[in-house]
């Protein structure tokens, strides 16, 4: 079936540039060109899409308008800003309602390569009620304005600590969550961090990075939702298997980049549950009570209860939220990465890995499923005789920092 894109602008040149650069794709895209926001509304009403691409200046309704209006009405279509608008406010104006915000001029490559995995990780998830669930979120939770600078600030090849510093210290108890965690057990740190600017040099950007992400996620969520879920103990898992994950790709001579992957990775492969939890919570209760009960995987349990899983919603959500592919697969296929298409070591090794013995290594009930590693899928990868090695080193640190 082929994907439906609509592009919407008030300048029919551009559409018709725009129908030009992209007409090697219409093989499989299936794409309408409208010049103006109340013809897109109609025309949303009356058919499906997966996709709106809308300018940010145009009369009338604006692209910051319309695309508020598809998110209330059709929150399972991905929502794209295209704009020649370099303005800071405008900018800032799209980031709660568009899912990616791309500047002119762009490339036909670049353009699809945004649709298409928008696109595909809006298929991994089955049910049309998740999809509707996750579409309606707005954007990155708690100041989106913080994280969008810091996430500017480092696409910058001069940035420096002081600058992501300064970011950060806007919002002050950001600030302190991020200090409380650098200083933790977690990171074992030789001496006390007292300062952003510190924890930017001690952590790097990218781990830094990865916090802010965690942090602004967790208080998200209303955990008075959720009485019997321990959310905390939840939190301690995904930053033990962030820090595992981390571990395991240093062990196998992993590149920076690489290990920066498998820890956000790590922080974020649960995200999906406190999507759930939040956006479904009496469902997801039966589903946790459902596990329990049965003593089956959440996995199992989440796909007999709502036709989806944790690792999907959550990988679905990265996607439309353009968290880097590494990062979006190790998420997606935590749980079953025999399913990712690559045969090499990669975040999906490590995070899987990570995970796995995470939860070995730290069993909080005999109540809980087992995890057990892919060893077929580990073998595969002619790493077998490495697991070992891995669970000894994984131990070691999980003692070091009090796990």
């Amino acid at each position: 079936m082929k994907r439906r894109i609509m592009f919407v602008d008030d300048d029919p040149q551009v559409l018709k540039s725009l129908g030009r650069m992209l007409w090697s794709y219409r093989g499989g895209w299936e794409m309408a060109f409208v010049d103006s926001g109340d013809k897109a509304l109609a025309m949303l009403d009356s058919a499906p899409f997966d996709v709106v691409v809308a300018d940010m200046r145009m009369p009338g309704m604006d692209g910051q308008q319309l695309l508020s209006h598809v998110r209330t009405r059709h929150p399972w279509v991905m929502r794209v800003i295209l704009s020649g608008d370099s303005d800071r406010k405008s900018i800032m104006r799209a980031v709660p309602v568009s899912h990616q915000f791309l500047t002119k001029p762009v490339t036909a490559e670049q353009l699809a390569a945004v649709i298409e995995r928008g696109c595909s990780m809006r298929e991994m998830v089955l049910s049309k009620e998740i999809r509707t669930i996750i579409g309606g979120i707005d954007t990155l939770p708690a100041l989106p304005e913080v994280y969008s600078s810091l996430l500017e600030e480092l696409d910058k090849d001069s940035s420096g600590t002081e600058a992501l510093a300064t970011i950060i210290g806007k919002d002050i108890a950001l600030s302190a969550d991020v200090l409380k965690l650098v200083n933790s057990s977690f990171f074992s740190p030789r001496m006390r961090v007292s300062s952003v600017a510190q924890a930017v040099t001690l952590l790097g950007t990218e781990t830094i990075k990865g916090l802010v992400l965690g942090v602004q996620l967790l208080k998200t969520f209303d955990t008075a939702k959720f009485p019997n879920f321990r959310f905390d103990a939840l939190w301690d898992h995904c930053l033990q298997t962030a820090r595992l994950a981390r571990l395991i790709a240093v062990l196998e001579d992993q590149t920076p980049a690489i290990q920066d992957d498998c820890f956000i990775a790590g922080l974020l492969h649960d995200l999906g549950k406190f999507v759930l939890a939040q956006y479904l919570p009496l469902r997801y209760r039966q589903t946790v009570d459902l596990s329990r009960e049965d003593n089956a995987s959440i996995c199992e349990a989440e796909q007999r209860c709502l036709s989806t899983t944790h690792a999907q919603a959550g990988a679905y959500l990265l996607g439309l939220w353009g968290i880097a592919d590494n990062v979006i697969e190790a998420v997606a296929f935590h749980h079953e990465p025999a399913r990712c298409s690559l045969a090499e070591f990669g975040p999906v090794t490590a995070v899987h890995a990570a995970n796995a013995m995470q939860h070995d290594l730290v069993r909080l009930s005999p109540e809980f499923a087992e995890h057990p590693i892919d060893k077929d899928y580990i073998a595969r990868l002619g790493l077998e005789e490495r697991l070992p090695f891995w669970r000894e080193h994984c131990k070691e640190s999980l003692a070091q920092a009090g796990g």
